[in-house]
């Protein structure tokens, strides 16, 4: 015979508790023992109340002493080991034998057959359960005694059956219970780990947005500065130097108001902020369509990406004719960002290394979260940079499509 699978009861830490009665809802295992030990007293009390006097007493005796000693062997052991089937077994025909000379035997009948079905397969349970109606007919044949209380043993038998699979379900249930709860904390878990790792992400790229081309230009002007310095330029000439340092550290601290006011969710109208960042920068600004309120979110990518490219355009294309433009329609946000290839005269200034690189990938970042496309590449001698962020999403975009 098959031993069932053993779970464990939901919120016990006893784990697996095989019983059908009281002892089968304790959590301790000397508590179990004496309530089946008190079990067995009650039991053993009502028999010997009840045992007919005669000569014939010494065979139920024997069957109950016998069916007595499975059950201690079964509350000792807490219902576990490979030897459980072997006592539901005795007991059960021990208990159909005694209940030849008297009913108190079917307490062992209906506790075997009870234990058996919540612990073993219900084909063994079964199997098993048939032993005290058979311990029964073969005691009893040979006394005449038939069919006396066979279909009281019978029907304890079943009841006893139905019983444990029932406890088995309910064991079961709790056990899928527990396990659907499990599931859905690590669910909870693995969801507030993703929102931190992209709160982290969110922040490095405010980090770089605010940090890079602040101190990217910074370094420019501190290189440049080195340079007069070297070269014995007047003090003409570093005054005014220090004084486009100062306004990039003014303009760093606004970058950083405006940073913090992202983060709040509390920046103005996005028309406003590219038209104010396309003056700081000398560029062309356009829009069409009616301006309508975006998420946060929503509004702080467009602005990031125009950011970023308009940077890039200063860094790689200096002096070349740049033009921003930005559309509305009721299901998308369209932000262009194109220069011109710069003239001959212009040469690109070797800008220090800032922002690890992170720039576009960190724009790129921002657009699909939301759904959107952002794609940059050459156009008409110079260089677009088209973000586009729909109500829907548009599909994959190429990350090497991305890039400069």
């Amino acid at each position: 015979m098959r031993e069932a699978p053993r779970t464990s009861v939901a919120g016990g830490p006893g784990g697996y508790r095989p019983g059908i009665g009281v002892s089968g809802m304790l959590e301790r295992p000397w508590l179990r023992l004496v309530v089946r030990v008190a079990g067995l007293a009650v039991t053993l009390w009502a028999a010997m109340s009840t045992l007919p006097s005669g000569s014939g007493l010494v065979e139920p005796l024997a069957a109950l002493v016998v069916a007595a000693l499975a059950w201690l062997v079964w509350a000792a052991t807490d219902g576990r080991g490979r030897l459980l089937p072997l006592t539901w077994a005795v007991m059960g025909v021990a208990g159909g034998i005694a209940t030849i000379s008297d009913p108190s035997g079917l307490v062992f009948v209906g506790v075997a057959a009870g234990g058996a079905a919540v612990v073993l397969d219900l084909r063994a349970a079964v199997a098993l359960a048939a032993g005290a109606p058979a311990g029964f007919v073969v005691a009893a044949a040979p006394a005449g005694s038939l069919p006396g209380r066979l279909l009281a043993v019978g029907v304890v038998s079943m009841v006893g059956l139905v019983a444990g699979v029932a406890r088995r379900q309910l064991v079961q249930q709790a056990t899928h219970a527990a396990e659907l709860a499990s599931a859905r904390d690590q669910a909870a878990l693995a969801r507030r780990e993703a929102d931190l790792v992209a709160e982290r992400n969110r922040l490095g790229r405010e980090m770089h947005d605010l940090l890079a081309h602040t101190l990217g230009a910074l370094s420019i002007q501190l290189t440049a500065l080195e340079a007069l310095v070297r070269s014995g330029a007047g003090d003409e000439a570093l005054r005014g130097e220090i004084e486009r340092i100062r306004c990039l550290l003014g303009d760093g601290l606004d970058e950083a108001r405006q940073a913090v006011r992202a983060l709040r969710e509390d920046r103005g109208p996005l028309v406003d902020q590219l038209r104010r960042l396309c003056q700081d920068h000398g560029v062309v600004f356009e829009f069409s369509g009616t301006p309508r309120p975006f998420d946060a979110e929503v509004s702080l990518a467009v602005y990031r990406a125009a950011q970023e490219a308009l940077t890039n355009a200063a860094r790689h294309a200096p002096g070349a004719p740049v033009t921003l433009a930005v559309s509305f329609s009721p299901d998308e946000v369209v932000l262009d960002v194109h220069n011109d290839e710069p003239p001959a005269r212009w040469v690109a200034m070797p800008f220090a290394p800032s922002g690890g690189g992170y720039g576009l990938v960190g724009m790129r970042e921002r657009v699909l979260l939301l759904g959107g496309c952002c794609q940059a590449g050459p156009k008409d001698g110079g260089w677009l940079v088209h973000v586009r962020i729909p109500t829907q999403p548009c599909g994959h975009t190429d990350e090497a499509s991305v890039g400069r």
